[in-house]
């Protein structure tokens, strides 16, 4: 019997190079976005390419209603594979950002997770088998200026992997928490984030079918981490050794130089 593979935020970037690659593989797919016209189109790509199932929903998990919608419309359906992928930038401070931004980027980014997670897991705890597929960033490792909410929630998503890996071992369930980088897709473009993507380099912007490709080597190889950005990799490793006030100023220096700014 196929599997089926959940995957939010699949419309564009990251989320849609998990369904493509899952479809590859074989997987039936359940995929969300709030972009009716591509996500359907997506659809019917991968169904007519790899001829998998392919079933859609809209749904807006930045919001409570919308959370608790979802939930309804997944129900008792059997989830062999999730990957919580949505998510979204923003560019303003912290203290510029609007109340209902932040919120919604909390609802998406922690409780959507969390509740999703919960919800799914539970099914894969009687029958002993799943993997679940976190999308973190490297910015859970250093936080910027501009980026502190965002940040924060992708540090609470290698937390909560890295606590629900513990709590199955000894089970045939799989966690894990992919921190890919720079990705060549429309979330900085969405965040208002004007970046040069034709960088090159240790900090260059990546295909992400070739992020997804790296990151399920990882996976294969039971990495509950997984870093598999070059540039990612050197920021985790700086981060964990210089000086904090070092590093509070490379910040600094590192964000305005990602802006344009002087």
């Amino acid at each position: 019997m196929s599997k089926t593979a959940l995957i939010t935020g699949a419309t564009s970037g990251l989320g849609l190079s998990y369904a493509r690659y899952f479809a590859s593989k074989g997987c039936n797919l359940i995929i969300t976005g709030r972009r009716e016209d591509i996500i359907r189109e997506n659809a019917e790509s991968l169904q007519n390419q790899f001829h998998v199932n392919v079933e859609v929903i809209i749904a807006e998990l930045s919001s409570l209603d919308g959370i608790n919608r979802f939930l309804a419309q997944i129900g008792d359906r059997t989830i062999d594979i999730l990957v919580n992928n949505a998510g979204f930038g923003l560019k303003p401070s912290f203290v510029d950002t609007p109340e209902t931004d932040v919120e919604k980027m909390l609802y998406l980014q922690v409780w959507c997770v969390t509740k999703l997670t919960q919800f799914v897991l539970k099914g894969m705890v009687r029958r002993n088998s799943g993997a679940i597929i976190n999308i973190s960033s490297d910015g859970a490792f250093a936080v910027l200026p501009h980026n502190v909410l965002y940040s924060s929630t992708k540090l609470y998503i290698i937390n909560f992997t890295e606590g629900l890996h513990m709590e199955l071992s000894g089970t045939d369930i799989r966690v894990q928490a992919v921190c890919p980088g720079f990705i060549d897709s429309h979330f900085h473009e969405s965040a208002e984030m004007h970046m040069d993507k034709s960088r090159k380099g240790l900090f260059g912007f990546r295909d992400p079918d070739a992020i997804v490709a790296d990151a399920m080597k990882d996976f294969a190889k039971k990495k509950v981490i997984s870093v598999p950005d070059t540039g990612a990799k050197m920021i985790r490793t700086l981060v964990r050794f210089l000086p904090r006030n070092l590093f509070y100023r490379m910040a600094a220096r590192f964000s305005s130089s990602l802006s344009g700014k002087k």
